[in-house]
Formats: C-alpha cells, sequence, structure tokens
C-alpha cells in the first residue's frame, strides 16, 4: 500500500461569491494547474458555482457534520453576523480527503504555486502555518487574552487562510472548545467567531503551529488589499514594491479581500479584474471598464462623506437612538 500523502486546496463558497469564486478559481488554476481542490459548499444555494466543477477541475466535498459545526459557530454568535454558523463548514477540512493542504476563503487571487507550502508541513516538521497578525481581531482585553500572551506567546491569524494536516482535530474536539468559549464569550472579539476559535483552538493546542513567514521569509507578509506600495510581476512571479520597507520585492502568495466588498473603488480591483474577467469576451470587458469610470467617482465622494467624523458620529447616535425607541 502506498504511503504518498494527498495534498491539495479546500475553498468555501456558494453563489453569493460567484464573481469572487470566478476569480479565485481562475488564478487558482493559473498557478497551479494540477493540485487537487475541493468546495466546502457554505451552505444549499451554490448551484452556480457547482457548474464551474469541470472548467476548473474541482470537487465537491459534503460533510455529514455540517450541522454540528454551525451548532459550535450559532453559540457563539451574538447577533453581528447572521450567517456566521455557516464559516464554521469549513472546519470540515480537519477531516476531509486531503493529508496536507490549504484552505482559502473564496475572496481571494491566488498568486504563487501554493504545494511548496503544503509539502513545507513536513519539511519543516510543523502542523499548521498561520499567515500575518491581529490579535484585536481575535481576543479583547482580558485574563484570557493575558494569559495566552504571556505563557505561550501567541499570535493572531486570519481564519480565512491557513495549512494544516489530516486528523488533527475531531468534531468532539471542536466542539469542547465551543463550550468552554461560550462560557468565556466577553473576552472574545465580537464578530468574528470562527476566526477566534480556529485561533484558541490551535493556540491551546499540543501541536506545532508557527507563522509561514516567520519559516519562509522570502513571501511577502502583505495579502491584505489596502497594502503599502505596489504589486510587480517579475520573471512570472508576483512581488511586493515597497522601497526601504522590511516586505519589499519579497514573493505574493495571495491577495485577500476580508471585509472589502466588490466595487469600483476596492482597493487592488485591476488584479481582482484581470481574473473575474480573464474568460469573458471584450464585450463584458468593456462594458465593466465603462461601468467603472462612471460610478468610480460617485462612489469615491460616498466614501468620503460617510467617513466624515462628524456625519459619522451622528449617524451612530441615531442609531442608537433608533434601537432604543425600538426596544
Amino acid at each position: 500500500m502506498s504511503n504518498e500523502k494527498i495534498i491539495g486546496a479546500y475553498f468555501l463558497a456558494n453563489d453569493t461569491v460567484y464573481d469572487w469564486a470566478i476569480a479565485f478559481l481562475e488564478s487558482f488554476r493559473e498557478f497551479n494547474p494540477s493540485l487537487c481542490l475541493y468546495l466546502i459548499p457554505f451552505d444549499n444555494n451554490y448551484l452556480k458555482i457547482k457548474s464551474l466543477e469541470n472548467n476548473f477541475y474541482f470537487e465537491i466535498f459534503e460533510d455529514s457534520l455540517f450541522k454540528r459545526l454551525e451548532i459550535i459557530g450559532s453559540q457563539l454568535e451574538i447577533g453581528r453576523t447572521a450567517t456566521s454558523p455557516y464559516w464554521f463548514r469549513r472546519f470540515v477540512s480537519f477531516w476531509g480527503p486531503l493529508d496536507r493542504f490549504i484552505y482559502l476563503d473564496s475572496r481571494i487571487v491566488v498568486l504563487n504555486n501554493l504545494e511548496p507550502l503544503i509539502t513545507a508541513l513536513d519539511t519543516l516538521n510543523c502542523d499548521f502555518f498561520h499567515f500575518e497578525g491581529g490579535l484585536d481581531q481575535v481576543y479583547n482585553a482580558g485574563y484570557l487574552r493575558e494569559k495566552l500572551v504571556i505563557e505561550n506567546k501567541v499570535q493572531g491569524f486570519n481564519s480565512g487562510k491557513w495549512i494544516s494536516k489530516k486528523n488533527l482535530f475531531s468534531i468532539e474536539d471542536l466542539e469542547k472548545i465551543g463550550f468552554f468559549l461560550k462560557k468565556n464569550r466577553f473576552q472574545l472579539n465580537p464578530r468574528n467567531t470562527d476566526q477566534f476559535f480556529l485561533n484558541y483552538l490551535i493556540h491551546t493546542s499540543d501541536i506545532k503551529y508557527a507563522s509561514i513567514h516567520d519559516l519562509m521569509p522570502h513571501l511577502s507578509r502583505l495579502t491584505w488589499p489596502p497594502m503599502p506600495g505596489d504589486i510587480y510581476r517579475e520573471n512570472k512571479i508576483y512581488k511586493t514594491w515597497s522601497y526601504g520597507m522590511p516586505e519589499h520585492k519579497k514573493e505574493m502568495v495571495f491577495i485577500h479581500w476580508a471585509g472589502i466588498k466588490k466595487s469600483p473603488i476596492m482597493p487592488r480591483r485591476t488584479i481582482f479584474l484581470k481574473y473575474r474577467l480573464k474568460s469573458e469576451s471584450f464585450i463584458i470587458k468593456g462594458k465593466i471598464a465603462l461601468q467603472d469610470l462612471l460610478l468610480k467617482p460617485i462612489l469615491w465622494f460616498y466614501t468620503k462623506i460617510k467617513r466624515n467624523k462628524l456625519i459619522n458620529k451622528r449617524y451612530h447616535s441615531l442609531s442608537q437612538f433608533v434601537l432604543k425607541i425600538q426596544k
């Protein structure tokens, strides 16, 4: 019997993020033409995404434990994000068909070959790689955070992209963590339920985990679109240009539009459209370009007004007043 490990990637999507999924799949297959890829359905609304299965060579991974994962998510939700329990479906990747894998959200454009990152789990003798930091997006100030930082020297990481191994955790392990976090919910970020869940799961486990940037320093830590500097391509490899800064001329892995809406004024839209429109006709590309040209100044002005300090304070004061009346 062969001991060869199956490596690949999982992504989470439904038809609501169809445009994002197209860009993700086009970019993924440009740099990873033969890597195994599985779709984890976000919910039952994925017929359009399913129709892309043969074009982009992915399979659909359904699991009988989706409901138990959603229950964990719903118990941690405090009314900020109605769909957040479905994000917990991503954790089926811990017992899916892939032995070594990378998990990716669909609002990502892949800009590199991912196989060396996945196989590095074995070459570097590690169980879990995470990307970038952000402890405030995970834990609130309090005993839980202080203990983890002092004793474990933890780094916060994004739950939309990570690399790991099969069978590190079972559904029972996840339910146990969920029960503990429910009792300590006030010490956790009010919005990012799946993110603080995965962070705490990893931070309190016995597995070996690390930032992939600390172990593979040629990779740029910059993945969020409002990054400083520019992105350029050299010998078919995307790199960051941020002269005088630590990330200068490092390789890009991907761009992740976490928390950013798709619009003509979204940062790094040129790269998004390059892959979203890669297989579209010149007519469609021209139509999008014209729409952007017309809408961009309007949206830019609207955003400026919306972010104005005085207007923003008045808006939130009014919102709180309306909530009090409704109660």
